[in-house]
């Protein structure tokens, strides 16, 4: 495992902020001293596991990879509600079985409606274990719903 956590990959980033994410429709490439910027080890699992999040499940079914992503677009126009999170749960759960590097979802939690600006907003904390290390990695992934 240990070498799975040494491989990288270009590092994507929210165009002009520079924040993480998977949104496909407005990541940008990172550039540094005029070479792209790669991330590795758990920054890589991190964005590994956002980017699987983030892509809907089939969407890369004519590249060989039908069961790549996961089933939270689903949840699009749905309140941020007990009901909802509990489907983003099992969505989530069922997406990260199939990332090779995570040997356990320990845990998903959502921020509460209450607590956010953006009530119809998921905001979950995602902790997964990670295969053949002592490490926990958490993961924050938000998903407007609405």
């Amino acid at each position: 495992m240990a070498e799975d956590l040494q491989q990288f990959d270009l590092k994507l980033t929210r165009r002009y902020s520079g924040e993480a994410i998977a949104d496909w429709q407005s990541i940008d490439l990172q550039d540094k001293n005029r070479d792209l910027t790669t991330v590795t080890e758990i920054d890589n699992l991190n964005q590994a596991i956002l980017n699987r999040l983030h892509t809907r499940q089939g969407e890369l079914a004519d590249l060989g990879h039908p069961d790549y992503g996961s089933r939270l677009y689903l949840l699009v126009g749905e309140l941020n509600n007990i009901k909802t999170q509990g489907l983003a749960n099992i969505y989530i759960r069922e997406c990260l079985q199939e990332e090779p590097r995570v040997e356990e979802v320990i845990d998903v939690s959502f921020e509460p409606p209450s607590r956010l600006k953006e009530p119809n907003t998921l905001k979950a904390k995602i902790m997964v274990k990670v295969l053949g290390l002592d490490t926990v990695v958490t993961v924050n992934l938000s998903i407007v719903a609405n």
